[in-house]
């Protein structure tokens, strides 16, 4: 790993020898491709993907879900699916958003009301009780 501040090469330690620069980000490198192979956890990628319709013309990093359980990788297809226009994946997201908003409506509005109710009840209780 080079240091940040001067470029020489830092080695195995985090204090550049030279110019006495404290690496605080400790010794981050890129995953050689074994390593990404094999690991099962979530990385960032920031070469393009080999071989992946997903990646388009898009110079970023994307997020790397390799190993990641069932619904981590239901979520990625879902959103991809909504970025790539597919008909299906919108009409599910809209699908979605009507149920959270009709859940809101007729679930967690009529018990904040009520939650309200009661301590309006509580405080006109409260003030005829002196």
């Amino acid at each position: 790993m080079k240091c940040q501040r001067c470029g020489k090469d830092l080695g195995d330690g985090s204090k550049c020898n030279f110019c006495g620069f404290e690496n605080s980000e400790g010794n981050v490198r890129e995953m050689t491709r074994a390593e990404k192979k094999f690991y099962n956890g979530v990385t960032i990628d920031l070469s393009e993907p080999e071989n992946n319709s997903r990646s388009k013309n898009y110079n970023r990093a994307y997020v790397n879900f390799n190993g990641g359980g069932f619904f981590s990788k239901l979520i990625e297809k879902f959103i991809v699916g909504l970025m790539s226009n597919n008909l299906l994946a919108k009409i599910a997201g809209i699908l979605i958003f009507v149920s959270f908003a009709a859940l809101m409506f007729f679930i967690a509005l009529p018990i904040l009301f009520f939650i309200l109710a009661l301590g309006i009840a509580l405080l006109i209780y409260a003030r005829f009780r002196r």
